[in-house]
């Protein structure tokens, strides 16, 4: 069995990956960095600079997968005939300068950029530029990037080296578009920096191993989670285990007195309770219970002995959410093994039908029944989003539901991921469980 088991790991391996790599196309490719940073900044006149600040505040201003160590640290906006702007230095090293235009058309005026250095026998300029230090841009409107080098200096004065770029557009037919010009610098990397500083990086392959980084308000989302696991299991734990056996009870009784009016009502009343919107359940168990009764209190949560007032009603109402489809399913899979032959050799052998319904019905019936339940288990700690949210309990449901409101993607991914993991060791559980209720199954 461990053999088996280990090798079910092995396999999943490979799913967790393609899941992963999914995750990361559509939370990154399909809804790009700069789109998240407009979710967060304020909806109106968002400049270039706010976003690049926010990006840089949550390493979303990397690279994808390939990080060539260049980075912006400087940058200013031009718009009209001519622009000009002093860029402070850092010393030797390699720079370029990214002129972005912000709309997608061809342009009739000629567009150049010029840079002069405070020191010009330090600059060192590509190709691009003329002897002038001038660099004309193509008509279209595509992100362009100018090389150049600052050669090492005596630094003997204490002025700081400094970079005059000008952004030109002449002829102008219409009224200039409004450019950004951003000023890069390549550090130094080692040969893991290159990958492993990007967002691909941080933001996936990391989830492998547990390290869900941080959200969007700072905050560790691993030590988030631990701490909103346990008011998930004081909710899902108990209505786990009583419905296991309130709903196998109730579905071998109807089962037992197939083509009774017992039998036809309980299918009838188990349609309509599946048909029933969850939310229905929720409300008005909050005003029956709470504003009329007065037998528990309509939110909240607290911990030790004190939790049971506030977990009573969301266990309550989740085991009646859940019962009309679990038992007519129940039911259909105890139907079929009651008329099968050797039920009816354990009759005529004289056993009581109790004996024969509990003991050899019920075990001959628990694969189908556990396929659904285990399968189930990883859900226990992920939480329930509508329970948690109704109830006011601080849970992963919660958690997951307000970082979707925030539009939180970091805690969103996490959870993606972790429920994806839990998922397949609930899928080894339940090939685990079978050989436990059916000794016929072994795990080769």
């Amino acid at each position: 069995m461990i053999g088996y088991i280990v090798r079910r790991l092995l396999l999943a391996v490979p799913t967790l990956i393609g899941v992963n790599l999914i995750v990361f196309a559509i939370f990154f490719f399909v809804n790009t960095p700069d789109n998240m940073a407009r979710r967060h900044l304020p909806p109106k006149r968002v400049t270039p600079d706010e976003l690049d600040k926010w990006k840089r505040e949550h390493s979303l201003d990397l690279p994808y997968f390939y990080n060539q160590g260049w980075r912006a640290v400087q940058s200013f906006s031009a718009q009209g005939a001519e622009t000009k702007q002093d860029l402070v230095l850092f010393g030797a090293g390699e720079y370029a300068l990214v002129v972005q235009a912000p709309d997608n058309r061809k342009f009739d005026a000629t567009r150049t950029l010029t840079i002069e250095c405070s020191d010009p026998a330090r600059l060192s300029l590509h190709s691009a530029f003329d002897a002038k230090g001038t660099a004309a841009l193509p008509k279209t409107s595509a992100p362009n990037r100018f090389l150049f080098k600052i050669q090492e200096g005596s630094d003997k004065d204490d002025k700081p080296l400094v970079l005059h770029a000008t952004f030109t557009v002449e002829d102008l037919k219409s009224p200039s578009p409004m450019h950004r010009v951003v000023l890069e610098f390549k550090g130094q990397l080692n040969a893991a920096e290159h990958f492993t500083k990007t967002i691909f990086y941080q933001r996936s392959v990391q989830m492998l191993f547990f390290e869900y980084g941080k959200s969007d308000d700072g905050k560790d989302i691993s030590e988030e989670m631990l701490k909103r696991i346990g008011p998930s299991l004081w909710i899902a734990l108990p209505e786990f285990i009583l419905a296991f056996f309130l709903y196998n009870f109730l579905a071998m009784l109807v089962a037992f007195y197939r083509g009774t009016y017992l039998d036809f009502w309980g299918v009838v009343l188990c349609v309509v309770m599946m048909s029933v919107s969850a939310l229905f359940y929720i409300l008005g168990g909050q005003v029956v219970l709470s504003k009329y009764l007065k037998l528990m209190p309509i939110s909240g949560f607290d911990y030790g002995i004190f939790a049971f007032k506030f977990i009573a009603m969301p266990v309550l109402l989740a085991m009646i959410m859940g019962l009309g489809g679990s038992v007519r399913f129940n039911r259909t899979i105890f139907l079929e093994e009651i008329n099968k032959d050797y039920v009816r050799t354990a009759r005529s052998k004289g056993l009581g039908e109790g004996r024969v319904l509990f003991i050899h019905v019920l075990k001959n019936a628990m694969i189908p029944i556990l396929t659904g339940l285990v399968v189930s288990l990883p859900f226990l700690f992920t939480g329930s989003l509508i329970l948690e949210s109704f109830f006011s309990i601080p849970g992963m449901g919660a958690y997951m539901l307000d970082a979707i409101d925030r539009t939180d993607f970091a805690i969103v991914q996490a959870n993606v991921m972790l429920g994806s993991f839990l998922y397949i060791v609930g899928l080894v559980m339940t090939d685990i469980s079978y050989t436990l209720v059916d000794p016929r199954v072994r795990l080769e």
